[in-house]
């Protein structure tokens, strides 16, 4: 069980990635998270394509119809992190969080959605995080939580159902319970709903974007954007290509080596 930390670093860094190449994305996450480790606190939201994540020790054919993914064309991805297979598409709102622990007392993980429930809070919008740690809304997942932690570092992201496309969700994430038996860590299904029509009309993903970052600016002294180098976007795109696109990658709950530092 992941123990409470009390002091909250007060400078952090963001990113809002212009790209919706998932695996682009990935990568990009992943160099936040290993190769940033003197940043205390970095934050990353980011919008991808039609695609899938799976769950670091996951198998593919037991979550998935890889022939439907195939025909329309939707990528397939393995995270880092464990938990359960989820569906992405430009409906949502992907929040990641990634932190220190200088005390040595470990991570309170109720605290890393916070700056989301305050920033719906202010709409109006009261959600909920539950024993399993996803977001919920009227007793409806709105949004679905994982992390990893490496050498005192937590990654937290989660996964916000804003105006998603609920139809393909559900094509996409059902199958039959033999075939989902086979899997190494089935995904748990729930109900879900979409935030959007409980928000005001006219209210963007991109305002939630700006509520959720006012939200943190609240939580921190300084928070500040971040730029990269040629340099980095090139190692970005090679761990890319190289490792999150890889097929052994992709479809060995194992994996492969991790990427080494830039």
């Amino acid at each position: 069980m992941m123990k409470m930390s009390s002091s909250v670093p007060s400078h952090a860094y963001y990113y809002i990635s212009p790209s919706t190449d998932p695996y682009y994305n990935i990568a990009l996450e992943d160099y936040l998270y290993r190769q940033l480790r003197p940043l205390d606190t970095v934050y990353m939201l980011w919008v991808n394509r039609p695609s899938v994540f799976m769950g670091r020790y996951q198998w593919a054919e037991a979550e998935l119809d890889l022939g439907y993914l195939e025909e329309q064309q939707i990528a397939l991805l393995r995270r880092t992190s464990g938990g359960g297979t989820v569906y992405h598409d430009l409906g949502n709102l992907n929040f990641t969080a990634i932190k220190n622990d200088h005390s040595g007392q470990g991570f309170d993980l109720k605290a890393f959605p916070t700056p989301i429930q305050r920033a719906l809070a202010r709409r109006g919008v009261v959600v909920e995080r539950s024993p399993r740690g996803d977001l919920r809304l009227d007793g409806y997942k709105v949004g679905g939580a994982a992390e990893a932690v490496n050498r005192s570092r937590m990654l937290y992201h989660i996964c916000l159902l804003f105006d998603a496309d609920l139809d393909e969700l559900e094509r996409i994430l059902t199958v039959s319970p033999e075939v989902e038996a086979r899997s190494r860590v089935a995904s748990v299904r729930s109900h879900v709903t979409n935030l959007r029509p409980a928000l005001p009309e006219g209210y963007t993903l991109t305002a939630l974007q700006e509520d959720i970052l006012t939200a943190l600016k609240e939580e921190h002294t300084g928070l500040f954007p971040l730029d990269f180098t040629p340099a980095v976007e090139e190692y970005i795109r090679t761990q890319r290509a190289e490792h999150f696109e890889h097929p052994d990658w992709i479809h060995s709950p194992i994996g492969r080596a991790k990427p080494t530092n830039v």
